[in-house]
C-alpha cells in the first residue's frame, strides 16, 4: 500500500471541543436579535447548555475574545459581552497571511490598480467633512515628516487609509489597511529623495482636491496615476 492510500484511509482528526463550543457561541452572536454590548450567559450556564464542562468554555470564550468578538469583564458589573467589530484584528492577520504568501510589489501593485481607484472614485462620491478632515491631517503630517528630515515609516501611507475610510466601505478599508501594512514591509528598504516624497504628497494633495471637489474621475484616474509612479520608482 502506497503512502496516498495510507493518508486517504487515516481516519479524520475530530474538532477539540472548546473548538466546537466556540463555533456554538458563534451562532449565539450571529443571532439577529443581538447586538454589540449585549451579555451573554455566564461561563457556567454556557457550559450547561452545551452540555460540556466549564473549561473548554473558558478556552472558546478567551479564543474568541482574542479574535475580537467578546469583551470579557471581571467583578462587579463583570460579564461576557458582544464587542464592537474592530477591523485590525482582521487586517493584522491579513497582512500576515499575505506576507507569508510571499506577495511581491508585482502583486501587491496589481492589486492596488484593482481597488485603490475605486477608492478614491468612492471618496470623491460620499467623503463627509469628517472624513475630508482625515484626509487632510495625513497629508499635513506626511509634509511635516519630510521638512523635518524624518525617515520614511507606516505613518506615510496614512494618506492611502484615510481616504479608504472616507470611501465609507468597511471592506475596502480591510483590503487597504492590510496592504499598506504589507507594502511598508515590501519597500521600507527603498530610498525614497526628499524630492520625490515631496512630489507623492503633491499627488496626494491633488487627489485630495479632487475629493473635496467631489470629482469622482478624476479622484480615481490621479490615484491610478499615482500607484502606477510609486511602482515604477522601486523598480529603480
Amino acid at each position: 500500500m502506497n503512502e496516498m492510500d495510507m493518508r486517504s484511509m487515516a481516519p479524520k482528526q475530530r474538532k477539540r471541543i472548546s473548538d466546537e463550543v466556540a463555533d456554538s457561541i458563534k451562532e449565539i452572536l450571529f443571532d439577529a436579535s443581538l447586538n454589540v454590548g449585549d451579555k451573554l450567559p455566564t461561563e457556567k450556564e454556557l457550559a450547561q447548555r452545551f452540555g460540556v464542562s466549564q473549561v473548554p468554555v473558558r478556552e472558546a470564550l478567551f479564543s474568541l475574545q482574542k479574535s475580537g468578538l467578546l469583551t470579557i469583564k471581571r467583578g462587579a458589573g463583570g460579564g461576557i459581552f458582544i464587542s464592537e467589530p474592530n477591523p485590525d484584528s482582521f487586517s493584522e492577520v491579513l497582512s500576515l497571511l499575505l506576507r507569508f504568501g510571499k506577495a511581491t510589489i508585482e502583486d501587491l501593485t496589481e492589486a492596488r490598480l484593482c481597488i485603490e481607484p475605486a477608492i478614491a472614485w468612492l471618496a470623491a462620491k460620499k467623503a463627509d467633512p469628517q472624513s475630508q478632515a482625515r484626509i487632510k491631517k495625513s497629508i499635513d503630517y506626511y509634509e511635516n515628516n519630510i521638512s523635518s528630515g524624518r525617515d520614511r515609516s507606516i505613518t506615510d501611507m496614512a494618506f492611502h487609509i484615510s481616504l479608504a475610510e472616507a470611501s465609507g466601505n468597511v471592506v475596502l478599508l480591510l483590503l487597504v489597511k492590510s496592504l499598506m501594512g504589507l507594502l511598508y514591509r515590501t519597500v521600507k528598504d527603498f530610498r525614497l529623495s526628499k524630492e520625490h516624497r515631496y512630489k507623492c504628497n503633491d499627488t496626494h494633495k491633488r487627489i485630495y482636491e479632487a475629493v473635496l471637489a467631489s470629482d469622482q474621475n478624476l479622484a480615481r484616474c490621479l490615484m491610478e496615476e499615482h500607484v502606477k509612479e510609486m511602482a515604477h520608482s522601486w523598480e529603480r
